[in-house]
C-alpha cells in the first residue's frame, strides 16, 4: 500500500491475521479486524466496550456463525470487502490527517461502508450502527477540523517564530531603529512591503530573526501579533518543477496561501533571485507572478539584498521597485561591534567551552579593522570571534587525546599490579592516577582566548602577519640588516635608513596605508638587488615585480588595472592589480618606474595618496599591508628629481614634485667606490670557488684590479662584474674541467 500507517494501525492489520490464523480462516476479513480492534488496548476499544462490544463476546458470534477451520491456511488473502475498507481509510486520512491512517480511520472506514461479516455481526447483536457510525466517523473530522493541513509554504520555507527554530537563533543586540521602522511598514495597510538593503555582513537577515523573537515573545504592536514570519527559499521554489507551468502553479499556490492566511509574513532573503526564478522558455518569471499581489496589498512581505544587486536588478524593474519600501541598513560603528561582541560572548563561551575577557573583544575588533578591510562589521568581527574559539577549543581536544592515552597506561599498570597480588603498588598507581586527574582539571577547566590566538586566526584568513605581538622584533630586524649588508655592497646609508622604515613596520606603528620607498640612484649600484632581498626578507618571498618598461605606451593601462567593459580581455583576471589583490603582503617592486606611462604615474599618484584604487571591474584594491618599492636610475646628464647637489628637489617630466612628495622615504644610492667594488669582486671570485668546488681555483692578485678596470664603475656600477666573471674566469674553468685538470692557476683574465 502506498500510505503511511501509524503503529497502531500497523500493529491491528498484523493482528488480524494472526486472528485468522487462530480461527484456521482461508481468508483475513473485517470480522478478523474488528477482532484485533477489540484485542488490542487502546482508547478505540474502550469506547467499543460502552456498546457492550467486547473481544470475547464478538469472537464467540464468529464462531457461532461461521465456526473454525479444519487446519491452518499458509497465505494471507484479504476479502474485497476489506481492501475497500483500508482502501477508503487511506483516503480519508489523505483527507483530515495528512495521509496517515489510524485505527480510527480503519473502523470508521468499516462503518461507512456498511457491509460484511463484521457488520452482520452488530446487527445480530443488536448494535446501534447509526449512534455508532456518528461517535465514530464524524468524531474523525471533528477531530482534525482543529489539525489544519500543512500549506505548501510551510512545507518549503521555515518558521521563524517556531519556538525549537527560533530558540537556536542570536539575539539581535541594538538596530532598535531598523526594528522600529520595520514594524512601521509592516503596519501600513498598503505598500507594507519593507525591503532591507546593506552591504553585505552587516545583519539584515539578523534583523528580520530579532522581529520573529519579538514576535514570539509579544513584544510587538497589536497589528503584529501572533503573527509568524516564514522564510522562503526561491531554490526551494523551483526545485522539482520540469514541466512548463509546474512553477507558475507552486508559486501562485504560495501567494494564495498568504492572502488567505492573513498570520503569515513571507520573508525573502537575497530577494533579487525573484527577478528571473523559473522564468526558463518563456514562463513568466517569479517576480512578474508575485507582483500583482504585491499590488493589491493582500500579502506582507519583507525582503533583504544588497545595495549592488540591488542597483543592478530592483532599480531596472520600476514596478517591483515601488511595490517595496526600502530600509537601509548601515554597518554598526565600532562602538555598536563592540556591543554586540560583548553581549553575544556568553553563547560562543558556552559552545566553545572557553573564556573570553572583555580585553579580548576589543582585540579583535582593532586587529580585524586593521588587517581584515574586505568584509563588513560585524559579520568579519564574529568570524574572527568564532574562529579562534573553535582553535582553542580544537587545541583543548588534542590536550584531551593526550591526556586519555597518559591514563589509560597509569590504569593498565594499576590493573596488572592488582592481577599479580602486587597491593603496595597498585595502590602507588592508584594515587598517581587520582593526581594526574585533579592537575589535568584544575589545568583544562576552561581555556582562555588569547592575543596570540587572535593573531593566528586572522594572520591564517589574511596571510598578513601581525607584527605588533611578536615579542622577538629587535632580532628580526637585526637578521634583516645582516643579510642586507651581506648581500648589499657598498650601500650602508640606503640600509639604515630602510631598516628605520622596518622598525615601524615591525612594529605596527604605520598608518593604515602602504609603506612606499623610491630606491634612487646611478644604474648598478644595487637599487633592484636591495629591493628583491628587502622583499623575500620581509614578506617571505612573496615579491611583485613589475618591469614599468613594460608599461610605457598608453594602451598599457589596460594591463596595470584590466580592461574596461565592453572591450577584449575583459573577463581576463591576468591584469596587475588582481595579482595584488590576491597578495595583499607581497612586496611590490616597480622597477624603473621613470619608463612608466605618466598615465601609470598619475594611476600611482592615488595608491601612494590614499592606499586604495579601483581596477577596470570597479573591485577595490587595499594596499594598507604592502610595500611598494620603486627604483628609478639617476644619470649624471638628467637626474630624476634632484639638482646637481643632490639635496634639493626638482621638477621634472615623469617624478616631479607631486609625485616625490606623496613618497614615504626616498632613499638614496651612492655611486659605488673603488673599495666596494673590489669588495663585490672578491665576493664572487669565492662564489666562483664554491660552484665548482670539485676543482682547485687559485686566482692571482692581479685579477682583482684587472676586473675593476674592465667593469668601467664608474660609469655602470657594479653591473658589469659579474658578466666579466662569467665569460672571461668561468669559460677558463670549465675548459679545465673537460680537460680533467684537478687544480687550475689563472693569473689574467685575458690569459687564454
Amino acid at each position: 500500500m502506498n500510505s503511511n500507517f501509524n503503529e497502531e494501525a500497523s500493529e491491528i492489520l498484523v493482528k488480524a491475521k494472526l486472528e485468522m490464523l487462530e480461527l484456521r480462516h482461508p481468508y483475513v476479513g473485517t470480522e478478523h479486524l474488528v477482532l484485533a480492534i477489540l484485542h488490542t488496548d487502546s482508547e478505540i476499544k474502550n469506547k467499543l466496550e460502552k456498546y457492550d462490544l467486547t473481544y470475547n463476546k464478538f469472537k464467540k458470534e464468529i464462531i457461532n456463525i461461521i465456526g473454525k477451520g479444519s487446519k491452518k491456511s499458509e497465505f494471507f488473502l484479504h476479502t474485497p470487502l476489506l481492501k475497500k475498507v483500508i482502501e477508503n481509510a487511506i483516503m480519508d486520512s489523505k483527507e483530515n490527517n495528512n495521509g496517515i491512517v489510524t485505527v480510527d480511520h480503519l473502523f470508521a472506514s468499516l462503518l461507512d461502508i456498511g457491509e460484511g461479516i463484521a457488520i452482520r455481526i452488530f446487527i445480530g447483536m443488536n448494535l446501534d450502527l447509526d449512534t455508532m457510525y456518528e461517535d465514530f466517523y464524524e468524531k474523525i473530522y471533528d477531530k482534525n477540523k482543529n489539525t489544519k493541513k500543512k500549506l505548501l509554504i510551510e512545507e518549503l520555507g521555515i518558521n521563524l517564530c517556531n519556538n525549537e527554530i527560533n530558540n537556536n537563533l542570536d539575539p539581535l543586540i541594538g538596530r532598535e531603529k531598523e526594528i522600529h521602522e520595520l514594524e512601521e511598514i509592516l503596519c501600513r495597510r498598503t505598500k507594507n512591503n519593507p525591503l532591507l538593503i546593506g552591504p553585505p555582513g552587516v545583519g539584515k537577515t539578523a534583523i528580520v530573526e530579532g522581529l520573529a523573537t519579538l514576535i514570539k515573545n509579544n513584544e510587538v504592536p497589536n497589528k503584529l501579533l501572533n503573527k509568524k514570519i516564514i522564510s522562503l527559499d526561491m531554490a526551494s521554489a523551483v526545485s522539482g518543477t520540469k514541466y512548463r507551468g509546474e512553477f507558475e502553479e507552486r508559486m501562485k499556490k504560495i501567494i494564495s496561501e498568504v492572502e488567505n492566511n492573513e498570520d503569515i509574513i513571507l520573508f525573502i532573503d537575497e530577494i533579487h533571485t525573484l527577478i528571473g526564478a523559473g522564468g526558463a522558455e518563456g514562463a513568466i518569471d517569479a517576480s512578474n507572478i508575485l507582483k500583482p499581489a504585491l499590488a493589491r496589498g493582500k500579502i506582507r512581505c519583507i525582503g533583504a539584498t544588497t545595495i549592488d544587486e540591488y542597483k543592478k536588478n530592483f532599480s531596472k524593474d520600476k514596478a517591483l521597485e515601488r511595490r517595496f519600501q526600502t530600509i537601509t541598513v548601515e554597518e554598526p560603528t565600532i562602538e555598536e561591534t563592540i556591543n554586540i561582541l560583548t553581549k553575544i560572548k556568553p553563547i560562543y563561551e558556552k559552545y566553545h567551552n572557553v573564556i573570553i575577557n572583555d580585553n579580548i573583544i576589543h582585540q579583535i575588533i582593532n586587529l580585524t579593522e586593521k588587517y581584515v578591510y574586505n568584509r563588513y562589521r560585524p559579520d568579519k568581527e564574529l568570524d574572527i570571534l568564532d574562529e579562534v574559539c573553535s582553535k582553542v577549543n580544537i587545541g583543548k581536544t588534542e590536550e584531551i587525546i593526550k591526556y586519555n592515552h597518559n591514563l589509560s597506561k597509569i590504569r593498565d599498570k594499576k590493573e596488572l599490579y592488582i592481577k599479580e597480588n602486587n597491593i603496595e603498588k597498585a595502590y602507588k598507581y592508584k594515587i598517581k592516577e587520582t593526581n594526574y586527574k585533579n592537575k589535568y582539571i584544575k589545568n583544562n577547566e576552561n581555556k582562555e582566548v588569547t592575543l596570540i590566538d587572535i593573531a593566528n586566526v586572522i594572520s591564517n584568513k589574511t596571510s598578513i602577519p601581525i607584527y605588533e605581538i611578536i615579542k622577538d622584533n629587535k632580532k628580526i630586524i637585526t637578521n634583516i640588516e645582516k643579510e642586507l649588508k651581506s648581500n648589499i655592497i657598498g650601500q650602508d646609508t640606503a640600509i639604515e635608513t630602510l631598516i628605520n622604515v622596518t622598525k615601524r613596520i615591525k612594529l605596527g606603528y604605520k598608518d593604515n596605508k602602504c609603506i612606499s620607498l623610491l630606491f634612487i640612484g646611478p644604474s648598478g649600484v644595487g637599487k633592484t638587488q636591495m629591493a628583491l632581498t628587502y622583499g623575500n626578507l620581509i614578506s617571505k618571498q612573496k615579491i611583485i615585480k613589475l618591469d614599468m618598461s613594460e608599461y610605457s605606451d598608453s594602451m598599457s593601462i589596460s594591463k596595470f588595472v584590466g580592461s574596461s567593459a565592453g572591450y577584449i580581455g575583459y573577463d581576463d583576471n591576468t591584469y596587475a592589480l588582481n595579482t595584488i589583490k590576491d597578495n595583499p603582503n607581497a612586496t611590490i617592486i616597480l622597477d624603473e618606474i621613470d619608463k612608466a606611462n605618466p598615465k601609470i604615474i598619475n594611476m600611482i599618484y592615488q595608491i601612494l595618496e590614499e592606499g586604495i584604487i579601483k581596477d577596470a571591474k570597479n573591485n577595490i584594491i587595499n594596499f594598507a599591508n604592502n610595500i611598494i618599492i620603486m627604483t628609478a636610475t639617476e644619470n649624471q646628464e638628467n637626474k630624476i628629481g634632484f639638482t646637481n647637489n643632490k639635496k634639493e628637489l626638482n621638477n621634472t617630466e615623469l617624478l616631479n614634485t607631486p609625485f616625490l612628495n606623496r613618497v614615504d622615504n626616498i632613499i638614496k644610492f651612492n655611486i659605488l667606490s673603488k673599495e666596494a667594488i673590489t669588495n663585490i669582486i672578491n665576493k664572487n671570485l669565492k662564489l666562483i670557488k664554491t660552484k665548482y668546488q670539485n676543482i682547485t681555483i687559485n686566482f692571482d692578485k692581479k685579477i682583482t684590479e684587472e676586473i675593476i678596470n674592465e667593469s668601467n664603475y664608474q660609469n655602470y656600477g657594479a653591473r658589469r662584474i659579474e658578466k666579466i666573471i662569467n665569460n672571461k674566469i668561468e669559460n677558463t674553468i670549465i675548459d679545465a674541467i673537460i680537460d680533467d685538470k684537478k687544480e687550475i692557476y689563472i693569473d689574467s683574465i685575458f690569459s687564454k
